[in-house]
């Protein structure tokens, strides 16, 4: 049996996994990252994109956040995301229309604007539910 870790996923609404986890394997700011047991202290920023949770050996759970932080400290692990859904619950049919009204909205603005932040996001999280879109079809 390979060795677990604790995880904890929390949203500004609670507290959406808790539980031992053998690795977790998210995008950060700098792209995409793994968690083992036994990993060095470590903190990133989360970028939209899918967090998959593997216990015995398989994906136990998968979500796509909307961004936020993740630490390990002290042999655990804590994702403090802006939003977590289950991947089973993204509605793919909508990715391609939200990406389209993003990429519309941001190319309009200046990069000095003060909601291109905001757009940027969106945008971005669009993106990340296509991808869970494309990571479906691929597993089928």
């Amino acid at each position: 049996m390979a060795t677990t870790f604790p995880f904890r996923l929390i949203t500004p609404t609670g507290i959406v996994y808790e539980g031992p986890v053998e690795q977790a394997v998210a995008i950060g700011a700098l792209g995409e990252f793994g968690i083992l047991a036994e990993h060095a202290d470590y903190i990133t920023a989360i970028a939209p994109g899918m967090l998959t949770l593997y216990t015995g050996g398989a994906i136990a759970d998968e979500y796509l956040l909307s961004g936020g932080l993740a630490e390990v400290k002290d042999g655990s692990m804590t994702i403090l995301a802006l939003d977590a859904e289950p991947s089973t619950a993204v509605d793919t049919a909508a990715a391609a229309s939200e990406i389209r009204a993003a990429e519309e909205k941001i190319a309009g603005m200046s990069s000095y604007d003060p909601a291109y932040a905001e757009a940027d996001q969106a945008l971005r999280l669009a993106r990340a539910r296509e991808n869970v879109a494309q990571l479906r079809r691929a597993a089928h």
